[in-house]
């Protein structure tokens, strides 16, 4: 969001009073949530605090933990990062703990709202769409939990004291079942347009439940759903797909983003600072205007690509340094590594840039509706016609018709791999069909071996939730 977020409560340290025999303790101001929802502008305020875990979750670590995971990116090996890609990480390690943290912590504020603003006296229609938005905003988080640790704690109720922190765990078919039920409430009362930039609408609601449906097996529901939202003409793949990614064209693009944690280069609010680890070191500011040289691409997956495939102009193998001499693959600080040119940004603020990052957009839709619609049944005309319409605007030919039903779905997740590329969706893609452990065959100079096993399916509980809530049991694989 382009604006300042709001923080609505607040509370005045209480004056402590020593006498001779003991100590009291005189509160002389609390505001408890009765006495914050009392108006309009108290149910706006809380539901822009509910928002705020989506831009501190894709800051950073709802992009690294699960594409240096996937077989797209890979981290120089510095602070720790590297142990995604090697699969050497445990519950401790920090990132893990951070993404759990974001969403349990978005989970908490849109319960609070669910909890208070239907007894705030205010304009109905209003007060209805703010339910939906916390609804909307509760199965996304929930949404992430799930297909990052599988069994989570479900929480309908907001903390308010210590023992409402003790929670155990439910199954995730549990958990799915659950979020699709929020954003099935959602559905009914978003508004056809987001009341500003980084809310949600109907789109993003029905399009982020035929993913969840998806994710959670139900095919024909979610081919049902996300056929609903591309004939509804709500909105269009944009023509050029490289203007998806530039700051610049950020309003023209929302005809296809439905929705993206949105951030600002401005001092004080949130920013996006990733396009700088995909800069490389000594670059000009084409890239932005500082460079870490952090986050690279595969050479495997740079030549998957068709040189026909417009895509394909979102990577490359060489730049030229602010020197102005050439850096290609025999030069060392390149050597195996891909260029991402996804994200950026020359008018950046350092390496904070106004790039917004796509939680869904209509092309990942088209592609849901193919998938879905092949597995509940076979490759039907609608199918193909779904990922044909990707296809072409890449500049690629129609999928050859009359695969088979196999064949037509391994199409479809190739296809969800280059056109969703660094949006944070391959290495789920990989879990829930099982096909995570052929990232052990990509590999490169810097990463010989990724020794991935069984139990990184799911991210382990991070280990300081486990120590703090008596309830709640590790993985079963990470015990």
């Amino acid at each position: 969001m382009k604006n300042n977020l709001l923080k609505f409560l607040a509370f005045v340290v209480a004056a402590v009073v020593i006498s001779a025999c003991d100590l009291t303790e005189k509160p002389y101001s609390f505001v408890s949530p009765d006495q914050f929802f009392t108006s309009a502008s108290d149910a706006e305020a809380a539901l822009t605090a509910a928002y705020t875990p989506v831009t501190n979750l894709y800051s950073r670590v709802g992009i690294q933990l699960p594409d240096y995971s996937a077989d797209q990116c890979f981290p120089r090996a510095v602070v720790g990062r590297d142990q995604l890609t090697v699969f050497s990480y445990d519950a401790t390690m920090d990132l893990i703990g951070q993404y759990w943290q974001h969403c349990y912590q978005g989970i908490d504020r849109a319960n609070q709202v669910l909890e208070n603003v239907p007894r705030v006296v205010m304009d109905e229609t209003r007060k209805k769409q703010i339910l939906a938005e916390a609804y909307f905003l509760r199965g996304l988080f929930y949404f992430h939990l799930a297909k990052t640790f599988g069994d989570v704690p479900i929480k309908q109720e907001s903390t308010k004291n210590i023992a409402g922190t003790e929670t155990a765990k439910s199954p995730v078919a549990d958990v799915y079942a659950f979020l699709i039920k929020d954003l099935e409430t959602a559905v009914k009362d978003l508004p056809q347009m987001p009341k500003d930039r980084g809310r949600a609408a109907y789109g993003a609601a029905i399009g982020l439940l035929a993913k969840a449906q998806l994710y959670a097996g139900d095919y024909a529901k979610a081919a049902q759903n996300a056929q609903t939202l591309i004939q509804s003409n709500r909105y269009s793949l944009m023509p050029n797909v490289l203007d998806l990614y530039n700051p610049l064209r950020e309003d023209a693009a929302r005809v296809e983003v439905i929705f993206a944690a949105e951030f600002s280069s401005l001092s004080g609010l949130n920013s996006y600072d990733l396009l700088g680890f995909y800069a490389p070191a000594n670059s000009p500011p084409v890239f932005s205007k500082t460079a870490f040289g952090s986050a690279f691409g595969y050479h495997s997956f740079y030549r998957s690509f068709s040189d026909v495939d417009k895509r394909k102009a979102l990577l490359d193998t060489a730049y030229v340094n602010a020197q102005g001499r050439l850096i290609g693959q025999a030069d060392v600080t390149l050597r195996d590594r891909i260029i991402v040119k996804k994200y950026m940004d020359p008018n950046s603020n350092g390496a904070s840039g106004e790039n917004n990052f796509p939680i869904l957009r209509l092309a990942d839709v088209y592609l849901i509706a193919a998938e879905a619609e092949a597995r509940a049944s076979s490759p039907t005309a609608a199918a193909y016609a779904a990922i044909n319409t990707v296809r072409k605007r890449a500049g690629l030919p129609d999928l050859t018709p009359g695969l088979s039903k196999e064949a037509f779905i391994e199409a479809v997740l190739q296809e969800r791999s280059w056109e969703l590329c660094y949006e944070a969706d391959r290495w789920y893609d990989l879990t829930r069909t099982g096909k995570f452990k052929m990232v052990a065959n990509v590999l490169n100079s810097y990463y010989p071996s990724r020794p991935v096993q069984d139990k990184h399916r799911f991210f382990p509980i991070p280990n300081i939730e486990i120590l703090t809530n008596s309830k709640l049991e590790q993985n079963p694989a990470w015990k």
